[in-house]
């Protein structure tokens, strides 16, 4: 995959680090500032458009950040391909299964479902 590459892979981090750590910000900002919040008031926050989209984006991000680092530490020291590739393959269905699993759930609450 030459998409996570060197330069680019750094970078692409380093950019996914920042909107996990503004994400966190804005998340611990409306917990501090906000009145005491019940379980129904998270709720409806949580599956509002923008909650839905910004918990996505976040899993989004922190599933691109996890692969990304993941995947330089098995290079580095998984030297034997045949191991190689299946822990690769591995890691990466299920950081995909934890994405898609977020989105299904998000999706959930706006078709009707609980």
């Amino acid at each position: 995959m030459r998409l996570f590459l060197g330069q680019r892979a750094w970078v692409l981090q380093r950019v996914t680090a920042l909107m996990l750590l503004i994400l966190l910000a804005l998340g611990a900002a409306t917990l501090l500032t906000g009145p005491s919040r019940s379980y129904e008031s998270w709720h409806a926050l949580a599956t509002s458009t923008h909650g839905a989209v910004l918990i996505v984006v976040f899993f989004a991000a922190l599933c691109l950040h996890g692969w990304i680092g993941v995947r330089d530490i098995v290079l580095d020291y998984i030297h034997a391909p045949t191991l190689r590739l299946p822990l690769l393959a591995l890691i990466a269905v299920i950081l995909f299964a934890i994405f898609i699993r977020v989105v299904l759930t998000m999706a959930a609450h706006f078709a009707g479902g609980a």
